[in-house]
């Protein structure tokens, strides 16, 4: 009988065991998987990029040189806030302008504080070579190269969708923003976009910041490492951020006043050399 009590109170022992071990089990709080990069990516980034700030650099110490952008944007580029500033062997030359859809304002550090106004299609300006890097239609590529690859994590309460590493894919995808920067504002150099096509990747790193409840994207950071030429080092880095903060972006009252028309000034030349006959 001890024997079979002892026997009873065992078996009773290992159910309650057991019983104890798959309420803990069950017990676990479940985790919900994160939603797909793509998923993220996608959700709202047109109407994310509608508006936002800018900056961008690149460096190359083989070439001595440096560069600089900042500035603002809206509706793909038609309104543009740009300072630009380009760095050779320690001697610095900086360019602002406001873009239109018609008209470009330009100060040059020779105007001497006076803004000049022209044609957006004046022929020795590119206005696409600016506006396509605030274009959403510029990063359907890039987005699709970008979400194949991607990770998504949530940190500070936001979901953080990013790559690091030297997938080729990515980096073609890039190659466009890459060309843009390293090309002065307005300008198109088909010797640059081939140097960049050729160039060998050292690392991509692309960053985008993602409200969790929204699906807006806050932020867009891509850094990235590159030989061109076989020698030249560059690093280049651009920020996409305020992302939403600009709509009331225009070109301000008074430089729209006093801005010296291009054709006056092209007038004027054109007498004073009559004049001189």
């Amino acid at each position: 009988m001890k024997k079979k009590f002892s026997f009873l109170l065992l078996l009773g022992i290992v159910l309650i065991s057991l019983t104890t071990a798959c309420s803990k089990k069950n017990s676990k709080p479940k985790t919900n998987p994160e939603p797909s990069a793509s998923s993220l990516i996608n959700a709202n980034f047109k109407t994310s990029f509608a508006n936002g700030h800018f900056t961008q650099s690149l460096n190359s110490d083989e070439m001595n040189q440096k560069s600089k952008s900042e500035g603002l944007f809206k509706d793909k580029g038609d309104v543009t806030n740009l300072t630009y500033t380009l760095t050779q062997k320690k001697k610095s030359q900086t360019e602002q302008m406001w873009l239109t859809k018609k008209d470009m304002y330009l100060l040059l550090e020779q105007n001497k504080g006076h803004w000049i106004k022209n044609s957006i299609n004046a022929d020795t300006f590119d206005s696409d070579q600016v506006k396509e890097r605030f274009d959403p239609a510029t990063f359907k590529s890039i987005n699709k190269a970008f979400a194949n690859k991607a990770t998504v994590q949530k940190k500070n309460g936001n979901y953080v969708v990013s790559f690091d590493g030297t997938d080729t894919k990515l980096w073609n995808a890039v190659n466009p923003l890459v060309i843009d920067a390293m090309n002065t504002p307005g300008s198109q150099n088909m010797q640059v976009a081939r140097l960049v096509k050729s160039a060998q990747l050292q690392n991509l790193n692309v960053t985008y910041l993602i409200d969790p409840t929204t699906k807006k994207v806050e932020s867009i950071t891509f850094k990235a490492r590159y030989t061109a030429g076989g020698k030249y080092n560059f690093t280049w880095n651009l920020t996409y951020d305020q992302l939403g903060q600009h709509s009331d972006l225009a070109v301000p009252d008074n430089i729209q006043k006093d801005a010296i028309s291009a054709e006056d000034i092209k007038k004027a030349q054109e007498e004073q050399q009559q004049n001189q006959k």
